[in-house]
């Protein structure tokens, strides 16, 4: 029941990016992907090796860009294929 609420919540949250005609960017999907897995941003940080601050940094505050050697560690621990902006 718990899955079914929030897929019905991802699905409505990926139409309303594409109503708006905005593409979700490799941060947002990240920490979208993060969110359905019920995973915080300190676990990606353990198991990537990625200190804690500097993923903060990219993915909350937007003040780095995401490095293609720091997504490539992200994919791999998330089992995805994201791909750089």
């Amino acid at each position: 029941m718990h899955y079914e609420i929030l897929f019905i919540t991802l699905l409505y949250n990926l139409k309303l990016f594409m109503e708006k005609e905005t593409k979700l960017n490799v941060k947002d999907a990240i920490l979208l992907h993060l969110e359905q897995i019920e995973r915080p941003l300190s676990w990606l940080s353990d198991k990537t090796e990625i200190p804690y601050p500097t993923l903060y940094s990219v993915l909350k505050q937007r003040t780095f860009s995401l490095s293609d050697k720091n997504l490539d560690k992200i994919n791999k621990v998330l089992d995805t294929h994201f791909i750089n902006d």
